[in-house]
Parts: structure tokens; C-alpha cells; sequence
């Protein structure tokens, strides 16, 4: 029986933990962002990808303002559907996708 609880409560923190996104240092909340976000996969020199993240948020200094952990380092994707997938994978769903120049622009909503 104690091996069942330890193990529920197992799944159940790692269910949390996974459920918790950042953008530049800031946990993304109900609160903070509604219900959808806009979502920029930036591609980098290197071939790797940063997603750009536009949650109503006020702007800084940066361009974009990016997905990180919760110290604010960037996460690295190695392209922009990786980056889709942790989206996926941490609660949101892609609604619509539209081209901006020549950049494609994810609207995703909470699921």
C-alpha cells in the first residue's frame, strides 16, 4: 500500500512539475496569460530554435521574449516543431497558424 502512494504521488508531482512554463524568468499563468499566446519559432545561426513567446506581456528591450526555465535560460529546441511539441506536452494546442513575412506565427490556446 505505502509503494502505491509514493507512486501516485510520483506521477502525480511529475504531472505538475511539467505543467509549469516559463518566459524570460516569468511563470506563465491563467492569470497572466488568458487563454492564448502567440507563439514565434526563431531560428537561430546555429540551426536551433528559441520560441518566442507574446503572452499581452509588456514589452522589454529583446525583440521577443522566449521560453526559459524558471532562472530564465533559454530553452533550445532543435526545430520548431520540438518546440510545438513541448507546448503540447506542457498544456497547449496550436489553434491557428499564419504566415507574417516570411515567418510562420503559432496562436495557441490552453487546453
Amino acid at each position: 500500500m505505502k509503494h502505491l502512494l509514493i507512486t501516485a504521488l510520483g506521477i502525480l508531482w511529475s504531472t505538475l512539475l511539467a505543467a509549469q512554463l516559463y518566459v524570460e524568468g516569468t511563470l506563465l499563468s491563467p492569470s497572466n496569460t488568458g487563454a492564448y499566446i502567440e507563439v514565434t519559432p526563431l531560428r537561430r545561426t546555429d540551426g536551433t530554435y528559441h520560441m518566442g513567446v507574446d503572452y499581452g506581456q509588456t514589452r522589454g528591450r529583446r525583440p521577443h521574449d522566449c521560453l526559459t526555465d524558471n532562472k530564465g535560460r533559454r530553452y533550445e529546441f532543435r526545430s520548431a516543431v520540438d518546440g510545438l511539441n513541448f507546448l503540447h506536452e506542457n498544456g497547449w494546442e496550436v489553434v491557428v497558424v499564419y504566415p507574417v513575412e516570411d515567418i510562420r506565427r503559432y496562436l495557441m490556446k490552453r487546453r
